[in-house]
Formats: structure tokens, sequence, C-alpha cells
């Protein structure tokens, strides 16, 4: 009883095997086959394409090259920082469109202007105001999340909310 029991046991563990064997080269036959297919690159720009992605962010020179690499640098022309809405003071519109998406709601405890927990923080001046709105102040991001806001353009803001 026990061999025909050792037998079965045998035969059920191949049938197993053998089925995952099967099933293992179908899915590698699937994989194959039916998986995202691009077209092959020609080698030399697909290297080229490596080497930018893994170059080092930054060089270290010393010596003569410091001296060449820091002369060539100040040298090129300085990028200027773009601002937003093109320069415009407009108060209003720059409420409306960066502040007021959190003052108008009192979203993570903005203060609303008329308010009683507006009317707390004018007693601070435009300046100390003007101050909060372009470093931040508790749940408020610096410049109301957009640093391509000027800080005069953050002053006008901040004198529409105070009208």
């Amino acid at each position: 009883m026990e061999e025909q029991t050792d037998k079965t046991f045998t035969k059920n563990v191949s049938i197993v095997m053998a089925l995952l064997v099967v099933f293992t080269i179908f899915i590698i036959f699937l994989a194959r086959n039916l998986g995202h297919k691009e077209p092959v690159e020609d080698r030399p720009s697909r290297e080229a394409a490596i080497q930018e992605r893994i170059n080092p962010v930054a060089d270290v020179y010393t010596g003569e090259a410091g001296a060449a690499a820091l002369e060539a640098a100040a040298a090129s022309p300085v990028v200027e920082r773009a601002i937003a809405f093109d320069g415009s003071l407009d108060g209003e519109m720059i409420y409306t469109s960066v502040c007021g998406v959190c003052h108008v709601t009192g979203a993570a405890g903005a203060p609303v202007p008329g308010q009683e927990a507006w009317l707390q923080r004018v007693d601070k001046g435009l300046d100390a105001l003007t101050l909060s709105a372009i470093n931040g102040l508790n749940a408020m991001p610096a410049r109301g999340g957009r640093s391509d806001i000027s800080d005069e353009q953050m002053k006008a803001a901040v004198e529409f909310m105070l009208q």
C-alpha cells in the first residue's frame, strides 16, 4: 500500500513539474512576442545618449584649468530670471491667480481678507506682510509657490489684499 502511495506521489509531482515547465516556456514565449517592441537605434547615437545621461553634473578644476574655467564662466552671458505675468504689477490679477487659491477659501489655515484672522495680521504692516508673503509663513510656501514672482509683484498682491 505504501509503495502505491509513493508511486502516486511521484507521478503527481512529475505532472506538476512538467506543467510548471510548460507554463514557464509559455510565459517566456508571450513575453518575447507580445512585449513592447522599440525600433533599434543606430549604435553611435544610442551610446551618445547613454553617455550624456551618465556624465557627471559638475567638474572640479584646479590650477591653470581652474583659472581658465573661471574666466570662461565670467565671460558667459548672465541669464535673467523669468518673471511671472510679464512683470505686471496688477495686484488683483496676481492675487486672483496665485494668492486667492488659498486666501479665498481659507485652505491650509490661510486667513481670508476681511475676517478676524486677517485683521490681526494687518496690524503688522505692509512690509512685514510682504516679507511673510515672500518667505512663506506656516503652510504658505514662499511666494505662494511661484518662484518666478518678483518682490514687487508680491508687494502689489499684498497691497491689493489690504484694500
